[in-house]
């Protein structure tokens, strides 16, 4: 990937080159529009030519310049990584990763360059940061500086020229700066892949100062590996500057650089200084200020980072209640009260939100619809398939109380754009209120417990079990219909109950939900509370692992019904 960045205002705005060629120039129709009178409107582009960028003039008014050095007018010239490209006045970075060697893949947008053999003439611990051996008074003086500067500041990305502006102040002689930053991590980057440093803000004294970062890989090595301040005093003289371009023509003569740590002491910055001028060069007692006021930085910096994470969790968690509220709008708010059969229903989501899903209601004026799932997941995926699921059931048996009809149309319509990996174990039943019959059919998930008038507990047969919804359209499942006798009653779980583990990892079991059925009130609301008593009891205290949602519904005669 190549691109072309905008160097402005100590600021980078890249441009990123897909097609070729890519016009640069006033004009809107320009690739890479700029807004200055001093470039002409198509001023130059750049071009592929065997696989290689090249830069070519468009015979401009003011000149396109390549590293300083004028081009003529339509005579393409190679690009490298890190090349300085002007237009007039307005100057450009060439970046080419595929150029941009391993051995300096942890800085990105710099020009690094050394000769074969580099030694550090000076250096400080970054560890004494705040130590006041040497010109306490300027220390102090150069914290409360960054203090105030910085003091209210919660956005990261205006942290950085704040500082160097501070920098300038408190450095003089300092011509040009520039903090590089960490880069967040990429999602999608390999584990082992590290971060590479990128420019987070540049400044420079003078408006025609070279406003390109050039730095040394061995001193950036230093400073990162060693977590210490470095100092070169002439900087001319030094074999550390070895550069693709003599360093008579960059104009350093000092510079200091020191990292910028973290809480846990490790780099997640770097911070550069230079000057141009001979009779202002660097001191030790410089960098060892530079240490102490790159300490309060990187204290900002990590106390905005946590302030900025705060009100984002915020922000979620506000979000979040406003999808705990939806969610909830989704499930029925009130059950069907009808003579002869009690209906209950509890719902109780392991996060926010979650992939549990119930719903209840009444089919014209003598059949009701009993729904019931459990969405592989929870969490926001889960629940953004509960929601599916909720509206295609409600539209779906609009149209039809056939039970055979409704659970093919209900598949049919979720394994449509279902996502890998994604299903409902489902349940649906549609009770016949003149002949007390309910017709079912089973989608993967565990048969509804069926509690006998003498106290026995019956299951469906596993053989009338199909697979789960959304796994294969046209799936042929299996319709059951069974009487509903008097007195007795239907128990459907989702897996959060019989799995619900204790403290110690042990598991709540299947066995004991069918012993607590059994041996349990025969009220339908009575016993779905106490049963989701007893799986709180047996959790004691442990956090819950799933989603949690029951339904019982039952049969009574006139005389018999349960208070």
């Amino acid at each position: 990937m190549s691109r072309i960045v905008l160097l402005k205002d100590g600021q980078s705005l890249p441009y990123e080159l897909n097609s070729f060629p890519a016009r640069m120039g006033r004009h809107p129709d320009c690739n890479v529009q700029v807004d200055s009178n001093m470039v002409s409107r198509f001023h130059a582009q750049l071009v592929q030519v065997d696989g290689s960028i090249m830069l070519e003039d468009l015979a401009s008014g003011n000149g396109t310049f390549l590293n300083g050095k004028m081009l003529e007018k339509h005579q393409p010239q190679p690009l490298r990584h890190n090349d300085r490209i002007k237009l007039g006045p307005i100057k450009f970075r060439f970046e080419d990763e595929n150029e941009d060697s391993s051995s300096q893949g942890m800085i990105a947008g710099l020009d690094l360059n050394d000769g074969a053999t580099s030694t550090i003439m000076g250096s400080a611990s970054a560890r004494g940061f705040g130590v006041f051996e040497v010109r306490p008074e300027d220390k102090l003086r150069g914290i409360l500086k960054i203090n105030q500067s910085l003091a209210g500041l919660i956005e990261v990305g205006i942290i950085a020229p704040k500082i160097l502006d501070t920098l300038f102040e408190i450095f003089p002689q300092a011509d040009r700066g520039s903090i590089l930053l960490k880069e967040d991590k990429n999602p999608k980057a390999p584990k082992e892949q590290p971060r590479r440093f990128v420019p987070a803000a540049q400044k420079r004294r003078q408006e025609g100062d070279d406003e390109s970062v050039r730095l040394s890989r061995t001193i950036l090595d230093r400073v990162l590996n060693d977590k210490a301040g470095i100092l070169s005093a002439d900087a001319a003289n030094d074999s550390r500057f070895s550069a693709s371009e003599s360093i008579s023509g960059l104009t350093i003569h000092s510079m200091m650089c020191v990292p910028l740590l973290s809480i846990e002491g490790e780099p997640f910055g770097i911070i550069n200084l230079d000057t141009q001028n001979p009779m202002k060069r660097f001191t030790d007692e410089d960098l060892e200020l530079l240490l102490a006021v790159a300490n309060q930085a990187a204290h900002s910096y990590e106390n905005a980072r946590l302030m900025q994470s705060y009100m984002d969790k915020q922000k979620q968690d506000k979000e979040m209640k406003i999808a705990k509220g939806v969610q909830r709008a989704l499930l029925p708010e009130t059950l069907p009260n009808v003579a002869g059969y009690r209906f209950f229903a509890s719902y109780d989501a392991a996060q926010a939100v979650g992939g549990d899903y119930f719903d209840c209601f009444m089919i014209g004026e003598r059949k009701v619809c009993v729904s019931f799932g459990d969405v592989a997941g929870k969490g926001v995926p889960g629940a953004l398939i509960m929601s599916r699921i909720a509206s295609v059931v409600q539209n779906t048996m609009s149209f039809t109380d056939d039970v055979a009809v409704a659970i093919q149309r209900i598949n049919s319509h979720m394994c449509h754009n279902m996502l890998e990996g994604r299903f409902v174990t489902y349940i649906l039943g549609v009770i016949d209120l003149d002949t007390n019959r309910i017709t079912l059919a089973n989608a993967g998930h565990m048969s509804p417990l069926i509690r006998r008038v003498n106290g026995e507990v019956d299951e469906f047969d596993d053989s009338t079990i199909g697979i789960p919804i959304g796994i294969m359209d046209d799936y042929p499942y299996e319709v059951i219909e069974r009487e509903i006798g008097a007195e007795e009653m239907f128990v459907l779980i989702t897996d959060g109950v019989d799995e619900a583990m204790d403290p110690n990892g042990d598991l709540y079991t299947k066995e004991r939900v069918r012993e607590f059925v059994r041996t349990g009130s025969s009220n339908p609301d009575e016993l779905g509370r106490a049963l989701l008593s007893d799986v709180r009891r047996h959790a004691n205290g442990r956090e819950q692992n799933d989603d949690i949602t029951i339904m019982t519904f039952g049969r009574f005669s006139e005389g018999g019904a349960p208070a």
